[in-house]
């Protein structure tokens, strides 16, 4: 039996990886967009609210130099109206950095569930071909003790996550195989000589 019988065509493989690639870009795109978006926001803010303390200081500055009770109140109120401003400015200032931080966890959250999930879809991919691969090729009296020592490679193997993730399956395939004692002997050389069979003993050269 061939591995490859076992496994997806490469037509197949191929249009996997591509749209794996295609939706890894769009949410890279999108997770992109949003930061650079947040950070514009962000100094936005910050100089709205830079002007906003400018322009609260002068204010009061006017209402302390005025003469008149109806220059005090005028300079109060409108300091009052940009005091509120400033600090609604600093509260969206607060806001945007909670939203960005939890976005940025919401990322890392979601990043590591899909690591999951492909991790533990390819473990179940190679066990299944390892599975064959030992009702197929290995002795009778074998299976047993193998498909325990198949589950005990492959989550050794899943550990290295990103060798075990990006490698080639075949290459995957191809080292269970030996360190399972699956792997055929080399084929001999074409030009190599079979040995020839010790002569039988003639009991009856002896008489």
């Amino acid at each position: 039996m061939t591995v490859h019988s076992a496994h997806a065509s490469p037509g197949s493989r191929a249009r996997n990886s591509l749209t794996s690639t295609l939706i890894d870009v769009l949410v890279l795109f999108m997770s992109n967009e949003r930061i650079e978006m947040q950070a514009r926001h962000g100094e936005i803010l910050a100089e709205v609210a830079d002007m906003s303390l400018k322009l609260a200081r002068k204010l009061h500055q006017r209402a302390m130099a005025a003469e008149t009770d109806e220059e005090v109140q005028a300079a109060a109120s409108a300091f009052h109206r940009i005091s509120r401003s400033l600090r609604q400015t600093l509260a969206l200032e607060a806001r945007l950095e909670r939203d960005s931080r939890r976005d940025a966890i919401e990322a890392r959250r979601l990043a590591e569930e899909d690591r999951r999930e492909r991790v533990k879809a390819r473990k179940a991919h190679v066990g299944n071909l390892g599975s064959r691969l030992i009702w197929t090729e290995a002795e009778r009296d074998d299976v047993g003790r193998l498909l325990v020592d198949l589950k005990r490679w492959c989550d050794e193997e899943a550990f290295h996550e990103d060798a075990f993730l990006h490698g080639p399956v075949e290459a995957i395939i191809e080292r269970l195989k030996r360190d399972l004692g699956l792997a055929s002997p080399p084929p001999l050389p074409v030009n190599a000589e079979t040995p020839a069979e010790p002569a039988s003993p003639d009991r009856w050269s002896s008489a």
